[in-house]
């Protein structure tokens, strides 16, 4: 654990999001949110939104997966502010990802690694059709959830692996 000592600054603690916020018209979204609680705290210290992420997970290997805490953390954020916006970063690959983290209570979706893979093929071209593909995807999800709207997506949509097999045991 040493090897971070130089990385992470102890002095920041929440009342830099309010100076920050304060010192800024600009939005200010905090990401690495996983927790209702850090969720109510963003809110309480002026944040304009939160991204939902573990940061690739790469820091503890018992990290939950942003979708695995999204479904909570919307209840809360909800509750506090319906309007305060809601991101996910993590995982989102395919356009049924899309459609799972907006049933789950996502505002909207980051997709940082797969435009870096399409710029990585073919330049922009590549990265507008990475965006077109899940597009794409995502519209014929939601068609074949039959869902004519992102308001008609309802969290019951998404089922857990886990309750999926429970389900399976049952019958």
């Amino acid at each position: 654990m040493a090897r971070f000592d130089d990385e992470v600054d102890p002095s920041l603690t929440w009342d830099v999001v309010r100076w920050i916020r304060d010192g800024t018209k600009l939005p200010l979204f905090l990401k690495g949110i996983l927790s209702s609680g850090d969720a109510a705290l963003a809110i309480e210290h002026g944040a304009s939104g939160i991204i939902v992420s573990n940061h690739g997970g790469r820091q503890l290997d018992t990290t939950p997966a942003a979708v695995e805490v999204l479904d909570e953390i919307r209840k809360t954020v909800r509750s506090l502010n319906p309007a305060f916006p809601v991101y996910i970063d993590g995982g989102i690959r395919r356009g049924t990802d899309v459609f799972k983290a907006i049933a789950l209570g996502a505002d909207g979706v980051l997709v940082g690694r797969p435009c870096i893979y399409g710029l990585a093929v073919d330049g922009y071209p590549g990265v507008a059709r990475v965006l077109t593909i899940l597009k794409e995807e995502f519209v014929q999800t939601m068609q074949l959830a039959g869902c004519r709207s992102l308001a008609e997506i309802e969290p019951e949509m998404v089922r857990w692996v886990d309750e999926v097999r429970e389900h399976r045991r049952a019958s």
